[in-house]
């Protein structure tokens, strides 16, 4: 039986949801496929996030987690991070220096996927209480909902950065 790998598929959703959005992008390669082409005592460069972006002059880092939890979205696999630290810290960077970072967290329950945006700064939160797990109503309560677009399967990520991004230089569509 083929092994579902439900992050990959996440990637390929959001990489055809950059294809459709006005902007400039780009597939940040996976430390482990860098790995793989180096010798043994070579050490990969740990990567900030899946994908780099930039719209409408702003860039943009995107980072993808997904589960299959029903009622949580795990922060810790055994003892390690889900979200690891040099993550958050590139995000965090990015925003320093006048851009943007989005972690999109899919909760994948069959016919039924949903996506959120959280920033490094909801993400920090999360793990300052020192739980294995977060309830996705948590998460729904604090995060972005980004809308689903159908056939196929697709993110509608120009609209989150449309709202987002213009808040964030100060303007207000209605």
């Amino acid at each position: 039986m083929k092994r579902n790998d439900t992050g990959k598929q996440f990637e390929s959703e959001v990489r055809r949801s950059l294809k459709n959005t006005n902007c400039f992008w780009f597939r940040i390669q996976d430390t482990n496929d860098v790995a793989r082409f180096l010798p043994a005592q070579a050490v990969a460069e740990k990567q900030p996030g899946d994908f780099m972006s930039v719209y409408q002059g702003m860039a943009v880092l995107i980072e993808c987690k997904t589960s299959k939890r029903q009622t949580s979205f795990p922060l810790y696999y055994k003892d390690t991070r889900s979200i690891p630290e040099h993550q958050v810290e590139a995000a965090k960077r990015i925003e320093q220096n006048g851009g943007r970072a989005f972690f999109l967290i899919r909760q994948d329950q069959h016919r039924d996927k949903k996506v959120y945006a959280m920033t490094w700064r909801q993400i920090t939160n999360l793990y300052k209480s020192k739980r294995k797990s977060v309830k996705w109503e948590h998460i729904k309560s604090r995060a972005i909902p980004v809308r689903r677009l159908k056939s196929p399967l697709r993110w509608d990520l120009e609209g989150l950065y449309k709202k987002v991004l213009n808040r964030k230089r100060g303007f207000q569509k209605r």
